[in-house]
């Protein structure tokens, strides 16, 4: 055998390896195919949002969703710019609410009224200002259009340990405090905090009575209490160094 046709055994060979090792080809799939970044479908806090993806694919069986969360955050900004810049852009992105006008301005994200004029009135899923809060809808808008679909909201409450309350009832009622309740004011909640911390002997903390930071809890959610505002009502100008915002930033500082 020469060379030629020694190479042409080894290729043969390779084929004949190659086939072996990954069988058939895998069927083509001839549905439509949606592109979702932002969700990641593996997180025990999106079964409501994997319940949705299914109930949309047994409604449109000619659709399938593909779901990339995109990194830490569900988003990866980087990558999602030079998708949009490469003509490579998912078709629908999962992104915060404080988010959407910055990509808006810049163009980045195609506005959703022709599409709700469309089939408003056809569609009963087809998505109306009068079924959501307006304050979540506006945050969906950016300059007169409409660029999201508000998904979810949420809200801060006040947990407090009633059998911890109980355990700590001297000191609470030491510190002027009444321990079947929880503290009422900010007042209150610092003369509770003091009651209910609790330290080692080396002065380290053992447990924390009240931590104004915890459970996604900032700055703004103590200034609004005091009625600030962040922006001037044109939304051109900060106001966070208002009276306001100092009084909610200084109740945080002592409750540390």
């Amino acid at each position: 055998m020469n060379r030629w046709g020694l190479l042409i055994g080894v290729v043969a060979a390779l084929a004949a390896v190659t086939f072996a090792a990954f069988g058939n080809p895998a069927p083509v799939d001839h549905r439509r195919q949606v592109v979702v970044w932002g969700i990641d479908i593996g997180n025990p806090n999106q079964t409501g949002t994997q319940a949705v993806i299914r109930a949309f694919q047994l409604r449109h069986p000619d659709i399938h969703i593909q779901v990339a969360s995109m990194g830490v955050g569900t988003t990866d900004p980087q990558k999602l710019m030079t998708s949009v810049v490469g003509n490579v852009a998912p078709d629908i992105m999962f992104k915060d609410r404080v988010d959407l006008p910055d990509w808006s301005s810049r163009g980045a994200f195609r506005s959703l009224d022709d599409l709700i004029a469309r089939d408003r009135g056809k569609d009963p899923f087809c998505p109306r200002p009068e079924n959501y809060y307006p304050a979540a809808w506006r945050e969906a808008s950016y300059d007169g259009h409409v660029y999201g679909i508000p998904m979810a909201l949420d809200t801060r409450v006040l947990y407090w340990n009633k059998a911890r309350f109980q355990e700590r009832a001297a000191e609470l009622r030491a510190n002027g405090c009444d321990p079947n309740r929880p503290p009422r004011t900010w007042s209150e909640v610092l003369l509770y905090n003091k009651a209910l911390t609790e330290f080692n002997p080396d002065g380290s903390i053992k447990m924390a009575g009240f931590i104004p930071n915890f459970g996604d809890s900032w700055l703004y959610i103590y200034a609004f209490q005091m009625n600030a505002h962040f922006m001037s009502a044109d939304g051109k100008t900060c106001t966070l160094d208002s009276p306001q915002s100092e009084a909610a930033l200084a109740f945080m500082v002592k409750c540390y």
